[in-house]
């Protein structure tokens, strides 16, 4: 007799339906400022009963490239997307020299010796600069030759290798179609190195190629931030921009004449609209107040970065934040992302005051790795006026007077992120 088990397993669905407005919300949330105002423009345009505070032709903060001469907007651009890189004035006029001698291709014209010189800066400053303009856009900008922006565009798509390198230093064997010769170089068949080659024929030979077509956009800061006696003063910045108004003149209209409208139809279009109109405005009046009340708690927490820089700046999670605001962690990732604020001179994305603890186990202090950093490249940074050139481990030892407990295995890693060589190069450099 054949035994039979019965085996029950549950089924359990989850039927949460998630309505319009609520993804409308969300999706107005994680907007930035030049995106909403687009977006608000265009909801005015469809709803005749929502009118804008100001003409649409001043809220229009987006500009082609080809609207004006190619160098000319590309600086303006790199200009204003580096003013978070550096605050101080060597690193000002570091910035200003390695834009200024961009070439018409995007190749940058000066090297990091040069621009040292040129501003007094040290060496280490310089190429710590130099590193930071490289993550600019349009991407590859500021490489000094085709074969480092291939190298750049390579590693970007993890695929750059060894035998990639030796292809791009011998590019004029690419040209004349000797893969033999790469092939017995690369030690690889030469069908790979044809693979190999068409990969790179994919990317572009020059950071401008193309640019064109691209469209800059004028970044708008969300949060304009003021430093009152230790206070931080948090305020939003320009909402008129993407604010919308209820026609109520045009609406009292309407309803005069609502007694001669005999279809049910017309009646619920004008009904849905009103509707829609204000429901909008809930969205954006949410948006504003959350953004404020997370931002207002993310500059408070890392306020030792406006009284003494970034070496204040303090590990911090989303974590932290929605804790503190009781709200979910992916409510205040949608909140910081693509939102900046205004201090000084600075624009500076509010994903920038997000900084992770360093994983060092001998460091119980609530160091973050972007405070270390800092105070690493301000260590370095001394070496030209004392003529002293620091080792790892010397950094290890001046940090722990600052009760930075580190490896120095941590301090080269942090080191070689800022784009700094090695002691022995630099005494080399210095000489």
């Amino acid at each position: 007799m054949l035994k039979q088990n019965i085996l029950q397993k549950p089924n359990l669905r989850i039927n949460q339906k998630i309505n319009a407005s609520i993804i409308n919300s969300i999706k107005i949330l994680q907007m930035s400022a030049n995106e909403l105002t687009k977006y608000t423009q265009i909801e005015i345009e469809k709803n005749p009963f929502l009118i804008s505070p100001k003409p649409h032709s001043v809220t229009i903060n987006v500009q082609g490239i080809d609207n004006y001469k190619k160098n000319k907007s590309l600086k303006e651009w790199l200009y204003e997307q580096s003013s978070f890189i550096s605050t101080s004035i060597w690193g000002e006029k570091l910035v200003e020299v390695f834009i200024e001698n961009l070439d018409s291709s995007g190749f940058c014209q000066i090297s990091s010796k040069e621009a040292s010189y040129i501003t007094g800066a040290s060496l280490s400053q310089s190429d710590a600069v130099l590193k930071k303009l490289k993550l600019l856009d349009p991407e590859g900008i500021f490489s000094n030759s085709i074969e480092e922006h291939l190298t750049f565009q390579l590693k970007k798509k993890n695929i750059f290798n060894d035998n990639y390198n030796i292809i791009l230093n011998n590019l004029q064997d690419v040209a004349s179609g000797n893969y033999n010769k790469l092939s017995k170089l690369c030690t690889l068949k030469e069908s790979e190195i044809i693979e190999m080659i068409n990969n790179i024929k994919l990317l572009r030979p020059r950071p401008l190629d193309g640019i064109e077509d691209e469209i800059i956009k004028n970044i708008i800061p969300d949060i304009i931030i003021e430093v009152v006696k230790e206070k931080i003063n948090c305020v939003l910045n320009n909402t008129d921009s993407y604010k919308v108004l209820i026609d109520k003149k045009y609406i009292n209209e309407i309803k005069l004449k609502q007694k001669n409208i005999n279809t049910q139809k017309t009646r619920d279009y004008i009904k849905d609209y009103i509707a829609h109109g204000k429901m909008l405005q809930n969205h954006l009046n949410r948006r504003n107040n959350t953004l404020l009340l997370v931002s207002k708690n993310i500059l408070n927490y890392q306020k030792k970065f406006f009284l003494i820089g970034e070496e204040g700046i303090l590990p911090l999670t989303h974590k932290i934040i929605s804790k503190k605001i009781l709200m979910n962690e992916s409510t205040v990732s949608r909140a910081v992302k693509n939102k900046y604020i205004k201090f000084n001179n600075m624009t500076l994305p509010l994903s920038y005051f997000f900084s992770s603890k360093t994983t060092d186990k001998n460091n119980s202090n609530n160091n973050s790795r972007t405070a270390i950093k800092a105070k690493i490249k301000k260590i370095l940074a001394t070496e030209k006026n004392t003529e002293i050139t620091h080792s790892d481990n010397n950094i290890v030892k001046i940090l722990k007077k600052e009760n930075i407990i580190i490896s120095r295995r941590t301090v080269s890693k942090y080191r070689e992120t800022l784009n700094i060589p090695n002691s022995l190069v630099r005494s080399k450099n210095n000489l």
